[in-house]
C-alpha cells in the first residue's frame, strides 16, 4: 500500500456486505405483507363516499306500497372483507317510473325491526309501541325521531339501488354510524 491510497477490500468485506444486502432484502420481503395488514384501514374506502347496493328493479315493485326488501352486500369492518352478507332491511316505495322512496326498517328508538302495519296504514315498533305513517313520520311512541330515510337511485336498466346506512339510536339527531 502506497501513502494516501485507499486499501482494497478483502474478500471478508465483500463477503460482510453481501451478507447485509441479503438480511436487507429477505427483511424487507417480509415485512412488506406486515405493513400492508397494518395499513389496510388507511387504504380503504373513506367516509362519505357513496357505496350503492342493488335491491330490486322498478318494475317488481307495486306502486306506491312500501314493501320490505334485504339490503345484500360487502361488509367491511377493522381489517375484514365479507362479501354477499345481509346488511339490513328497508322499505322501498315506488313512487313513479324514476322514483322510489326508501325507509330504513330499524325503529331509531332501539333498533328493533319495524313492522308494516296494513290494517291502519302504518309502520310499528313491536318493540315499545312506536307508530309511523307510511311517509315515516313519527306518530306516537318513544321513538326519538321520524325513519331515517336513505337515498335511493333508478339507473336507467331499471335497477333500485339503494346507499345504505346505519344511523344511531336514541338520538334525536340523525348521526351515521362508521
Amino acid at each position: 500500500m502506497t501513502d494516501g491510497a485507499t486499501p482494497e477490500p478483502g474478500r471478508r468485506g465483500v463477503l460482510s456486505a453481501l451478507i447485509a444486502l441479503c438480511g436487507a432484502t429477505i427483511a424487507a420481503v417480509l415485512a412488506a405483507p406486515g405493513l400492508r395488514f397494518l395499513g389496510d384501514p388507511l387504504l380503504r374506502r373513506r367516509p362519505g363516499t357513496t357505496r350503492w347496493t342493488k335491491v330490486g328493479t322498478i318494475d317488481s315493485l307495486p306502486a306506491d306500497v312500501p314493501v320490505p326488501v334485504p339490503v345484500v352486500g360487502e361488509r367491511i369492518d377493522a381489517w375484514t372483507r365479507a362479501r354477499a352478507q345481509r346488511l339490513g332491511t328497508v322499505f322501498l316505495r315506488k313512487k313513479s317510473d324514476t322514483r322510489v322512496d326508501v325507509l330504513q326498517a330499524e325503529c331509531p328508538h332501539l333498533g328493533c325491526s319495524l313492522q308494516l302495519d296494513e290494517a291502519h296504514h302504518r309502520f310499528a315498533c313491536p318493540c315499545h309501541e312506536s307508530y309511523f305513517t307510511l311517509d315515516g313520520h313519527q306518530t306516537s311512541g318513544p321513538s326519538p325521531r321520524d325513519m331515517d330515510a336513505l337515498r335511493a337511485r333508478v339507473t336507467p336498466d331499471g335497477d333500485v339501488e339503494v346507499e345504505f346506512e346505519r344511523f344511531r339510536t336514541q338520538s334525536h339527531d340523525k348521526v351515521r354510524l362508521g
